[in-house]
């Protein structure tokens, strides 16, 4: 029978089964737990210091000898030479009793040659009772199984949470969390990790999806180091800017400060970009950041971006700096010693061409609240200048939505006594960077911030949903870090009659909260220079395509000159035909030649 041959599925249906059966059993398997030798009045067996954990379990010396010959196959070996005739008890001992299912599944992949794994934990479990059993093909059948489930892992979605948001973590967390179980020399295992550290880029896809859907941030805060650093290291992570990196970094950062030591610290922040951070995270963050790290040090919490003051001001200098400047420092390749410091390249881009949109929603209760509390504002009858900020909840009922290296909170300032209501976008550095004894939790100074995108708020109409106020945002219209930008009587309220004399103050907004009893809002984030690069590939395209038509309708006149040149040159031949002169080219009819001149 030839080696790609089909095994007789009855004889491997029928070994499968005979895993802890006492059929056809002539051996057993005795695990125990080594324990300290005791003076009491325990059996010999524990009084020698071996616990039994759990019963023996049937086993069969045919398959163990053939399954796992170095370990199995000479223990039996020894028990003929040194008690035959004797049933064989194989003695296996065992760190603690909770290796005990891990080590009876790897027992019984011998006999099915399947894994039987409930999750990713077990089977990393299972891969290292194999590999202490020597069961032949168990690690690599391990390796393959975890190889396939990796795989099953969804990419994120960016957008609001959905209802599997609260789901089980995917097999590729899972993978990614058990860190402590990794086996280091197994070169098959070390194949799926490369494979899911490159599934780990395509599920998180951007820093925007990473830092605002709730349940992916969660997911960030929960990887472990290693994890986060194939995601910071690689080119493929989708951002809108390098700041949003350092965001995610600082975000992680503060979930899992106490878990990390300064060598894994340095090793995390060297991987962030400091040539493609703006200028204005450079200033407000980043030195801030070095500040920190010179006053508390590397074992403070709010020490933990290792950089000196006068590197940050380096890298500050570099963004001043001409292009030709630029090269010639990252040619240097000493003013910071970091790869990051190197890398000029920006990572892929996280925004598509049409922008995202993250939506807000400002609820009838908190809209309610917040009239009531205007209405008791002020001296009684003063209506100048008085006004209440209404903020608005974004995915997951949060404040904000993190961009650009900054916390963006939006929502309406409700105006008494206007017929009008404006809308608003606030700047400030995020919560992440804000621990205890960071110069970052004090009130920053009013940097400037670079926000491209756009504030939209909508209304209902017949049904509908319309835009009924926005406000644009931009190199040309810049923030402030710690202000807030207003977009005045944005949005017309009801003053009907009717809507005035009303004892509800929300009869005013009804066209904003419609049915659903919420005002619905979205603030666009938008590349600017891609759109502009966009724009103008797109002029390009459209000059191409008019020179185009242009020559092309040269060609077609052209042509019609010459058919019309060669229908003229017939019609003279047969003119001089018919008056019977002598045909011959057109080069040689001249015009007669002049009169003489007069005597």
């Amino acid at each position: 029978m030839g080696k790609d041959a089909a095994a007789n599925s009855h004889l491997v249906a029928a070994l499968a089964d005979l895993f802890g059966q006492e059929t056809k059993s002539d051996c057993s398997i005795q695990f125990y737990l080594e324990a300290p030798a005791a003076d009491g009045d325990r059996g010999d067996e524990q009084a020698g210091g071996k616990v039994p954990l759990g019963p023996p379990l049937p086993a069969h010396s045919l398959i163990l000898s053939l399954a796992a010959p170095e370990r199995f196959g000479t223990q039996l070996d020894r028990w003929v030479e040194s008690s035959p005739g004797d049933r064989p008890v194989l003695r296996v001992p065992l760190g603690s009793e909770a290796e005990l299912p891990a080590a009876h599944l790897a027992i019984r992949f011998a006999y099915t040659g399947h894994i039987h794994a409930s999750s990713v934990r077990e089977a990393l479990e299972v891969l290292r009772a194999g590999d202490y059993l020597a069961i032949e093909g168990c690690a690599a059948a391990c390796s393959q199984w975890l190889a396939d489930r990796v795989q099953e892992a969804p990419v994120a979605n960016v957008g609001p949470s959905q209802p599997q948001a609260a789901a089980p973590d995917p097999p590729l967390l899972q993978l990614l969390a058990c860190e402590d179980l990794w086996p280091s020399s197994d070169a098959r295992f070390q194949e799926v990790m490369s494979a899911a550290k490159a599934h780990l880029v395509r599920y998180f896809s951007s820093t925007l999806e990473a830092l605002n859907v709730p349940s992916l941030r969660q997911q960030l805060e929960a990887l472990p180091a290693a994890a986060l650093e194939a995601l910071l290291e690689s080119d493929d992570l989708g951002t809108d800017s390098e700041d949003s990196v350092l965001t995610l970094l600082a975000t992680w950062m503060r979930a899992n400060w106490a878990r990390t030591d300064a060598a894994t610290r340095k090793r995390l922040c060297d991987l962030v970009r400091l040539v493609q951070l703006s200028p204005s995270v450079t200033s407000c963050v980043l030195l801030s950041l070095a500040a920190d790290f010179e006053s508390k040090g590397p074992e403070h919490e709010a020490g933990w971006f290792p950089i000196s003051r006068s590197k940050a001001a380096l890298v500050s200098c570099y963004h001043a700096c001409s292009p030709e400047l630029q090269a010639d420092m990252r040619e240097g390749r000493s003013p910071i010693g970091t790869p990051a410091w190197l890398k000029a390249g920006p990572r892929a881009q996280g925004l598509p061409l049409g922008g995202v949109a993250l939506p807000w929603n400002i609820s009838r209760a908190a809209l309610r609240t917040a009239l009531e509390q205007l209405a008791q504002e002020g001296a009684p009858g003063e209506v100048e200048n008085i006004n209440k900020k209404v903020p608005a909840a974004f995915d997951g009922d949060q404040p904000y939505v993190l961009a650009g290296g900054y916390a963006w909170e939006a929502g309406v300032v409700a105006q008494r006594g206007k017929p009008n209501a404006s809308v608003y976008l606030e700047c400030r550095a995020p919560e992440a960077y804000k621990v205890p004894g960071s110069s970052l939790a004090k009130r920053t100074a009013l940097f400037p911030a670079i926000f491209g995108g756009r504030l939209v708020a909508y209304r209902w109409r017949d049904g509908d949903q319309e835009m009924a106020g926005y406000d644009t945002y931009g190199e040309i219209r810049p923030m402030f870090v710690g202000a807030a930008r207003v977009k005045a009587d944005a949005l017309p309220l009801v003053d009907t009659p009717v809507v005035l004399a009303a004892a509800d103050p929300l009869a005013a907004w009804e066209p904003y909260l419609g049915s659903i009893g919420r005002i619905i809002g979205a603030v666009m984030l938008i590349d600017r220079k891609a759109e502009r690069a966009a724009a103008k590939a797109a002029e390009a395209r459209a000059a191409a395509v008019a020179r185009a038509a242009m020559f092309a309708g040269a060609q077609q006149a052209a042509a019609q000159d010459d058919e019309r040149g060669r229908a003229a040159m017939g019609n003279l031949r047969q003119l001089l035909a018919v008056l019977g002169a002598e045909e011959a080219p057109l080069a040689v009819i001249a015009p007669p030649p002049p009169p003489p001149p007069d005597n």
